[in-house]
C-alpha cells in the first residue's frame, strides 16, 4: 500500500487516535493508582504516628507509677531505718560512750547513725542486682540466691536529715508577753546569725521598698509575722507600739500571718528579708523543730551537719551574749579570726563523730591548743589562739546535745524516664491527730508526719 494512498493515511489516522485514546486512559489510572497510594500512606503513617504516641504515654503512665510507689517505698524504709536507729542503736552508742568515756579526748564523741547510709541500704533493696550484690559483699552477706532484692525496672533513693539541727522560726508564734522564753531566745539566734561582719553588704544595700534594714529589725520582724498579737516585739520588755510593716502598701498586697509559718520559705514575705540573705541562712532554719516545750527553741548540736560553721558562730555569740543589744562578757567572741576557726573545727568533729555532751564542745572553745593533733596543718594556728570563755550553762540556753526526734526525708524513685521525688518531715514522737489510719498504735510508733510533697 503506497504510504501517501488515502487508504493509508486513513488507517494512520485511526491508530493515531486508539492509541491517543489508550494514552489518556492510561495516565487517568495512573493519577488515580498514586493518589490512592497517597491516601493509604498517609493513614498507615497516621495510625502509625497515634499507635506510637499512645504507646509511649502508657509506657510514661506505668513508669510514672512505678516511680511513685518506688518514692513511697523509700519513704517507708526510711521510716524503718530512723526505728532502727532510735530503737536500737542509740541505746548501744549510749552504753559504748558510757565504757569509753574515759578515753576519748575534748570535743570529740562516738556517733553511729544508720540514717546516714540510707542511700546505699535503699540501693541494696531498690537498686539493680549488681547495685544489691555489691553492698552484701561489704556486709559479708551472699545475696546471689536471695529473692525480693533490687528491681529489674527502676530504683529508689534517699537521704535523711534532722530538723532539730536547725533555727525553728516558729518559736516566734505566740502571744508576745515580756517573759516569753520562746521569743527571746529567737532574738538572740537570728542576731547572733547574722551578726557576722562578713554580712555586712546584705544590709548595706536598699531592699525593694527603698529602705535599710539592720539585723535586730529583721529579727523582729521573723517573730512579729508569727506572733499572734499586734505589738511589735521588743526584746527589753519595754514595749515598743503596735506592728507597721506595712505588707499591705506594696504592690502585691497581703497582711502577715499571726500565725505559725506554714514552711520554712514563708520567711522570704517578712520585712527586710531579700533574695541574698534567704539564699545565705534559709538552710540554717526550720519550721518543724519546735514541737517539744523542752527544747525552749534551742538547737540539737549533735545534728548540725554539713557546712555548719555560721550556724554554729551564731549559737555561740548568742550564747555569750544573753541581751543581744548589750556587748558580750568576752569580746573576742565577736571576732571572726577567733571564732571562726573554732567553730569550722567543731563542724568537723561533729559532722565525723557526733558530740556526745555540751561539755565537749565548751572544751574545744576554752582550750583551743588542746582540741587539735599535732598532725593536722592547722596545730600552729591553733596554739596561738585565745580561747573563749563560754560555760555550760551560757550555751545550754540556746543549744542542747541529744537523740534527734523530727526527721527531714527525701525520697526520689526513677523508673524509665520518669522521676518522682517526696519531700516528707517526720516527728517520731508527736501525737497522732484525726488518725486515717485502721492501726493508729502502728502508725503512732512509725512517726507521725508534719509535712508531706510529692514532685
Amino acid at each position: 500500500m503506497n504510504s501517501r494512498s488515502p487508504r493509508f493515511l486513513a488507517v494512520l489516522r485511526d491508530r493515531f487516535a486508539k492509541r491517543k485514546q489508550r494514552d489518556r486512559q492510561s495516565g487517568v489510572a495512573l493519577l488515580m493508582t498514586i493518589t490512592t497510594l497517597t491516601l493509604m500512606i498517609t493513614l498507615v503513617a497516621n495510625f502509625t504516628y497515634d499507635t506510637s504516641i499512645q504507646m509511649a504515654q502508657t509506657a510514661n503512665a506505668r513508669d510514672e507509677l512505678r516511680a511513685h510507689y518506688m518514692a513511697r517505698s523509700a519513704v517507708n524504709l526510711s521510716r524503718l531505718l530512723i526505728k532502727i536507729q532510735s530503737r536500737f542503736v542509740e541505746p548501744v552508742m549510749a552504753q559504748a560512750k558510757s565504757l569509753l568515756s574515759g578515753s576519748l579526748g575534748a570535743g570529740m564523741g562516738i556517733s553511729l547513725r544508720v540514717t546516714d547510709y540510707a542511700g546505699p541500704i535503699m540501693s541494696f533493696f531498690g537498686g539493680s542486682k549488681e547495685s544489691s550484690a555489691m553492698f552484701g559483699s561489704l556486709l559479708g552477706i551472699d545475696t546471689t540466691e536471695a529473692k525480693g532484692l533490687g528491681v529489674a525496672n527502676g530504683s529508689m533513693d534517699a537521704e535523711i536529715t534532722a530538723e532539730d539541727g536547725k533555727i525553728d522560726i516558729n518559736c516566734g508564734s505566740g502571744v508576745s508577753v515580756p517573759g516569753n522564753i520562746g521569743h527571746r531566745t529567737l532574738f538572740r539566734e537570728i542576731t547572733s546569725l547574722l551578726y557576722s561582719p562578713r554580712y555586712n553588704t546584705l544590709f548595706e544595700q536598699q531592699n525593694s521598698s527603698g529602705q535599710f534594714v539592720d539585723r535586730s529589725e529583721i529579727a523582729r520582724a521573723v517573730i512579729d509575722w508569727a506572733d499572734d498579737d499586734e505589738q511589735k516585739f521588743d526584746p527589753s520588755g519595754s514595749g515598743s507600739g503596735s506592728e507597721d510593716y506595712r505588707y499591705d502598701a506594696r504592690k502585691d498586697r497581703y497582711y502577715a500571718h499571726n500565725g505559725s509559718y506554714d514552711t520554712v520559705e514563708e520567711v522570704a514575705m517578712v520585712y527586710g528579708v531579700s533574695t541574698a540573705l534567704l539564699e545565705a541562712f534559709l538552710p540554717y532554719l526550720t519550721v518543724y523543730a519546735n514541737t517539744d516545750s523542752k527544747r525552749q527553741c534551742r538547737v540539737n548540736l549533735q545534728m548540725i551537719k554539713g557546712p555548719c560553721t555560721p550556724l554554729l558562730v551564731g549559737l555561740i555569740r548568742a550564747a555569750a551574749m544573753p541581751d543581744p543589744l548589750q556587748p558580750p562578757k568576752d569580746p573576742r567572741v565577736l571576732d571572726d579570726r577567733t571564732i571562726y576557726p573554732l567553730a569550722s573545727i567543731l563542724c568537723e568533729r561533729g559532722s565525723v563523730t557526733g558530740f556526745d555532751d555540751i561539755n565537749t564542745i565548751v572544751a574545744v572553745l576554752n582550750n583551743p591548743a588542746q582540741s587539735i593533733s599535732r598532725e593536722d596543718p592547722r596545730y600552729e594556728m591553733m596554739q596561738s589562739l585565745q580561747g573563749i570563755n563560754l560555760t555550760r550553762q551560757d550555751l545550754e540556753q540556746v543549744a542542747y546535745v541529744g537523740a534527734p526526734r523530727v526527721y527531714r526525708i527525701e525520697a526520689t524513685g526513677e523508673a524509665g524516664k520518669v522521676k518522682k521525688k517526696i519531700t516528707a518531715i517526720l516527728d517520731t514522737q508527736r501525737p497522732l491527730f484525726n488518725p486515717l489510719s485502721q492501726n493508729v498504735a502502728a502508725e503512732q510508733a512509725a512517726g507521725v508526719f508534719q509535712y508531706w510533697r510529692e514532685e
